[in-house]
Order: C-alpha cells, then structure tokens, then sequence
C-alpha cells in the first residue's frame, strides 16, 4: 500500500489486514531505528525481502528504495491517493496529536516539535514527486498483470473495505 504522508496508508492497510487475517507490517518500523537513525539501507531491505517467507501480508510505506523488492513480492498494489488538501489537514492533525499524546511510534521514536514542522513541509513538498512515482509504479505493474487499485476518496476507501468484510 503507496502513498503520501498523511493519505491514510496504514489506517486503511490495518483495517485491511484484520478483515482479511494478514499480519500488517509498517515500512516505517522497518526503516525508523530508535533515536529516528534510519537503518542501514541493506537491513532494512532484507526485512523488506524476508516478507515473502510469509503466508501472506499487507505492508504500507512510501519507500522509493523498497519499490524493487516489493515489486517482486506483491500480488496487489493499493494506492491511498486523496487530493493533497485532505493528506496535509490529515497530517497536520495527526501530527499534533502525536505531539500531544507523546505517543510512541516506532522503536521507541515519538514526534518532536521541530522535526514535526520538517515533516510538513517535507510532505508538502513531496506530494507531486509521491505521485508521479507512483503513476510509474502502477503502469509498472499493470504491464506485468498485476491488480493495481487507486483509492482517491473516502468512500473509495469505505467501499473496498465493505467488499473485504462482507
């Protein structure tokens, strides 16, 4: 599952992984070590790898350098793609909740004032580079016959989980 910050990429793969029985994994525990250090590219992408010794799974995250090992392994892509006004209202509150809560993401990681107002811009910044890769992603897969669905609004979202839990 693909898309940019705030789209609702790892709501939606949750929902979508307890209606079907997967364990979901995020990317973003897989590449945020504690102390927001990324991991070494090279173990990050052999956790991203040893997925395919899995039954089956759903994973959410907008890795461009995880593109070729998910390419491989995936029998679906789903891209959560709401227009850039809904993934920055959506960001902006997350984000302020998390910094309220002090809730605890990943390997210990919680959201910092300053380091929120990067990850803003940052996501603003990366909206039209997020979807022309993804454009390429899709056409990508589609060449090689693989279902590609582009959730845009929420009731795209609410009809493809309906059609999982009935």
């Amino acid at each position: 599952m693909v898309g940019p910050s705030g789209a609702g990429k790892s709501t939606v793969a949750r929902a979508l992984a307890e209606a079907r029985g997967l364990p979901h994994y995020e990317l973003d525990a897989m590449f945020w070590a504690a102390g927001w250090r990324r991991r070494p590219e090279g173990e990050f992408l052999a956790d991203v790898a040893a997925l395919d010794r899995t039954a089956g799974w759903i994973a959410d995250g907008q890795y461009g350098a995880a593109h070729p090992v998910l390419e491989e392994l995936a029998d679906t892509v789903v891209w959560v793609d709401p227009p850039r006004s809904a993934t920055t209202a959506r960001l902006l509150r997350r984000t302020l909740r998390r910094l309220r809560t002090r809730e605890e993401l990943w390997n210990g990681n919680r959201e910092r004032p300053g380091s929120a107002v990067q990850l803003l811009l940052w996501a603003h910044r990366e909206f039209p580079v997020v979807r022309r890769t993804n454009t390429a992603l899709f056409a990508r897969m589609q060449a090689r016959a693989v279902p590609c669905l582009r959730l845009r609004t929420p009731q795209d979202i609410q009809e493809l989980l309906r059609k999982e839990q009935a």
